[in-house]
């Protein structure tokens, strides 16, 4: 059990940089994830809404991307950095971050968002 959470280990750094690259390519003028709230926030601080649609509405809602199956994404996204992942009816991008909390993942802390709110820089 205690090698299976080691090679786990080792895989986490590569699971959130998949993460990382995926949301930032949702939300292009998005800078920091802020891990607590899953807000994507700009360099300025402000937090992004991301793409707009021809209706004037977000094409990804920040509060509701998270909970989206992967495979409702956009593939010229999802498949480069998530592969065959990409495809899955279940998984989420909630449910990837948190599988990689769960194995140990360090986020690093700072104040964008939150104060001291784990986060993950996009860009």
């Amino acid at each position: 059990m205690d090698a299976a959470r080691a090679a786990l280990k080792e895989t986490t750094p590569e699971v959130l940089d998949a993460i990382c690259a995926v949301v930032a390519e949702l939300f292009p003028e998005g800078k920091f994830l802020c891990a607590n709230s899953l807000s994507v926030y700009t360099a300025e601080g402000r937090r992004t809404i991301g793409p707009l649609d021809r209706q004037r509405n977000p094409k990804y809602p920040h509060h509701l991307v998270w909970e989206w199956p992967l495979d409702r994404l956009p593939k010229r996204i999802t498949r480069p950095h998530l592969g065959a992942h990409a495809d899955s009816k279940k998984r989420t991008l909630k449910g990837l971050l948190n599988q990689a909390r769960r194995a140990g993942a360090e986020i690093p802390c700072g104040d964008i968002g939150r104060h001291y709110a784990p986060r993950l820089t996009l860009r």
